[in-house]
């Protein structure tokens, strides 16, 4: 596993999560997780060695309500949250059931800030806002998720950084036709039928900063206001992901920043990452 650790301290593992990663274990997940990595790799999680004062560090309400902190730490292996398998970015990591349990009330209060920039389809008419929608499952598919009247609460701060008003699509049919040459030696004309790519009508480069933490929060919020995700396999629609796949090969989300009280030092920190090389790359599709 390519995971690059930004940041450690006695209390805290700060990493820049890969696409493609899994992060929490379940039955139906066959791949090496992101909890299964931190139990081999990072020597206080795997052998349990804890500051001798972690419990200093336990906020003064909590209560063994939902199980002790100790308890509590071996089900979570040190996560003090998630992100989605193909959204990378920075990830927030705790090395003891002290410095979890107070990174989860500091979760629960809001109090810890993260900035994740996407690029989505089509041309804001507001470059700053808000989007103030509740969320819940869809009846159709369990799986995925809706602005929906009675669901949770959710909240995401927007501002556009960028506007690529067109797509240059003979740098695409250029590469792939290099990549085709690499791989089968064929030589021949790339079939790029041209005229699907009038679906797109540019591009925005947006930073969001979801005060709440719902899952798929930033994707379904983008999508309800017509600007989906580039490369969102569920909700950015059939044509549009085909199109996006041939230059993005992943949903185009990352975490940027994660800004908090650091939990021994009440000092404020913040921790960043810069967008993925892949990214990046595809990016270079887009004409300013």
């Amino acid at each position: 596993m390519n995971i690059k650790i930004i940041h450690e301290d006695q209390d805290l593992l700060v990493i820049n999560k890969p696409a493609g990663l899994v992060v929490n274990r379940a039955e139906s997940v066959k791949v090496e997780t992101l909890q299964d990595w931190l139990e081999n790799n990072i020597e206080a999680i795997k052998n349990r060695n804890f500051p001798d004062d972690w419990r200093d560090l336990l906020p003064d309400d909590f209560t063994n309500e939902y199980g002790t902190p100790e308890e509590i730490f071996d089900s979570r292996t040190g996560l003090a949250h998630r992100l989605d398998k193909d959204t990378s970015g920075v990830m927030l990591i705790a090395k003891h059931p002290g410095s979890l349990i107070s990174l989860l009330k500091k979760f629960r209060l809001r109090e810890i800030q993260k900035k994740y920039t996407c690029l989505t389809h089509g041309k804001f008419a507001v470059s700053k806002g808000e989007v103030n929608l509740p969320l819940g499952r869809r009846q159709s598919n369990r799986k995925l998720f809706a602005v929906v009247p009675d669901g949770r609460p959710a909240l995401t701060e927007y501002e556009v950084e960028k506007f690529y008003p067109a797509f240059d699509l003979e740098k695409l049919i250029l590469d792939r036709q290099k990549l085709d040459n690499r791989e089968y030696g064929t030589g021949k004309p790339v079939n790029i039928k041209q005229k699907r790519f009038s679906l797109y009508e540019g591009f925005s480069l947006v930073n969001c900063w979801p005060k709440t933490g719902r899952t798929h929060q930033i994707r379904v919020h983008m999508a309800y206001l017509k600007h989906p995700i580039v490369g969102d396999q569920h909700y950015v629609g059939k044509k549009r992901v085909k199109l996006d796949s041939l230059w993005c090969q992943r949903q185009f989300l990352h975490a940027r920043e994660i800004e908090l009280v650091h939990p021994r030092f009440k000092e404020k920190i913040k921790y960043e990452a810069s967008l993925s090389d892949d990214l990046v790359s595809s990016l270079n599709y887009l004409s300013k």
